[in-house]
Protein backbone atom coordinates (compact mmCIF):
# COMPACT_ATOMS: atom_id res chain seq x y z
CA UNK A 1 0.00 0.00 0.00
CA UNK A 2 1.31 3.45 -0.88
CA UNK A 3 1.56 5.86 1.99
CA UNK A 4 -0.23 9.14 1.34
CA UNK A 5 2.02 12.20 1.22
CA UNK A 6 1.54 14.35 4.28
CA UNK A 7 1.27 18.08 3.68
CA UNK A 8 4.09 20.19 5.09
CA UNK A 9 2.76 22.52 7.76
CA UNK A 10 4.35 25.99 7.72
CA UNK A 11 5.68 26.75 11.20
CA UNK A 12 5.57 30.27 12.64
CA UNK A 13 8.39 32.45 11.40
CA UNK A 14 10.86 33.60 14.06
CA UNK A 15 11.36 36.82 12.11
CA UNK A 16 7.62 37.52 11.99
CA UNK A 17 7.48 36.90 15.74
CA UNK A 18 10.37 39.32 16.25
CA UNK A 19 8.51 41.95 14.22
CA UNK A 20 5.46 41.51 16.47
CA UNK A 21 7.64 42.05 19.55
CA UNK A 22 9.14 45.16 17.94
CA UNK A 23 5.69 46.59 17.18
CA UNK A 24 4.63 46.20 20.82
CA UNK A 25 7.93 47.68 21.99
CA UNK A 26 7.17 50.81 19.91
CA UNK A 27 3.84 51.39 21.69
CA UNK A 28 3.82 54.56 23.77
CA UNK A 29 2.63 52.72 26.87
CA UNK A 30 5.49 50.20 26.68
CA UNK A 31 8.73 51.46 28.18
CA UNK A 32 10.71 48.24 28.69
CA UNK A 33 11.39 44.84 27.22
CA UNK A 34 10.04 43.40 30.46
CA UNK A 35 6.63 44.84 29.60
CA UNK A 36 6.82 43.30 26.13
CA UNK A 37 7.69 39.97 27.76
CA UNK A 38 4.70 40.23 30.08
CA UNK A 39 2.41 40.96 27.12
CA UNK A 40 3.54 37.81 25.28
CA UNK A 41 4.00 35.61 28.35
CA UNK A 42 7.71 35.07 27.77
CA UNK A 43 10.89 36.06 29.57
CA UNK A 44 12.72 39.35 29.03
CA UNK A 45 15.68 37.34 27.73
CA UNK A 46 13.39 35.75 25.12
CA UNK A 47 12.29 39.19 23.95
CA UNK A 48 15.93 40.23 23.60
CA UNK A 49 16.74 37.09 21.62
CA UNK A 50 13.86 37.71 19.25
CA UNK A 51 14.59 41.41 18.80
CA UNK A 52 18.20 40.55 17.96
CA UNK A 53 16.90 38.76 14.84
CA UNK A 54 16.01 42.21 13.51
CA UNK A 55 19.76 42.90 13.26
CA UNK A 56 19.88 40.74 10.15
CA UNK A 57 20.77 42.47 6.90
CA UNK A 58 17.65 43.83 5.17
CA UNK A 59 18.22 41.55 2.17
CA UNK A 60 18.18 38.50 4.42
CA UNK A 61 15.08 39.68 6.27
CA UNK A 62 13.25 40.40 3.01
CA UNK A 63 14.17 36.98 1.66
CA UNK A 64 13.04 35.16 4.82
CA UNK A 65 9.73 37.02 4.84
CA UNK A 66 9.11 36.25 1.15
CA UNK A 67 9.54 32.46 1.27
CA UNK A 68 6.39 30.70 0.07
CA UNK A 69 7.53 27.05 0.11
CA UNK A 70 6.79 25.52 3.54
CA UNK A 71 9.81 23.18 3.50
CA UNK A 72 12.17 26.03 2.74
CA UNK A 73 10.46 28.33 5.24
CA UNK A 74 10.64 25.71 8.01
CA UNK A 75 14.34 25.14 7.38
CA UNK A 76 15.26 28.64 8.55
CA UNK A 77 14.63 28.17 12.25
CA UNK A 78 15.55 30.65 14.93
CA UNK A 79 18.36 28.35 16.02
CA UNK A 80 19.90 28.58 12.54
CA UNK A 81 19.48 32.30 11.92
CA UNK A 82 20.23 33.69 15.38
CA UNK A 83 24.03 33.16 15.08
CA UNK A 84 23.97 35.02 11.76
CA UNK A 85 22.07 37.94 13.31
CA UNK A 86 24.78 38.23 15.97
CA UNK A 87 27.42 39.00 13.33
CA UNK A 88 27.93 42.77 13.17
CA UNK A 89 29.41 42.89 9.66
CA UNK A 90 26.54 42.77 7.14
CA UNK A 91 28.73 41.33 4.37
CA UNK A 92 29.74 38.49 6.69
CA UNK A 93 26.07 37.95 7.56
CA UNK A 94 25.26 37.59 3.87
CA UNK A 95 28.16 35.17 3.35
CA UNK A 96 27.03 33.00 6.29
CA UNK A 97 23.43 33.12 5.12
CA UNK A 98 24.47 31.97 1.64
CA UNK A 99 26.22 29.00 3.25
CA UNK A 100 23.07 28.20 5.21
CA UNK A 101 20.99 28.58 2.05
CA UNK A 102 23.26 26.10 0.22
CA UNK A 103 22.95 23.65 3.11
CA UNK A 104 19.16 23.98 2.92
CA UNK A 105 19.09 23.24 -0.81
CA UNK A 106 21.23 20.14 -0.33
CA UNK A 107 19.11 18.89 2.57
CA UNK A 108 15.83 19.39 0.72
CA UNK A 109 17.21 17.61 -2.38
CA UNK A 110 18.43 14.68 -0.27
CA UNK A 111 15.05 14.29 1.40
CA UNK A 112 13.30 14.36 -1.98
CA UNK A 113 15.28 11.34 -3.20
Amino acid sequence: MIEAAKPVIRRPSPLEEALKYAEVFKELTIVSKTQVAMRFGVSRARVCQMLNLLELDDNIKNYLLSIKDAKEHNYFTERKIRPIAMIKDKEEQIRKFRELFSDMQIEILQKAN
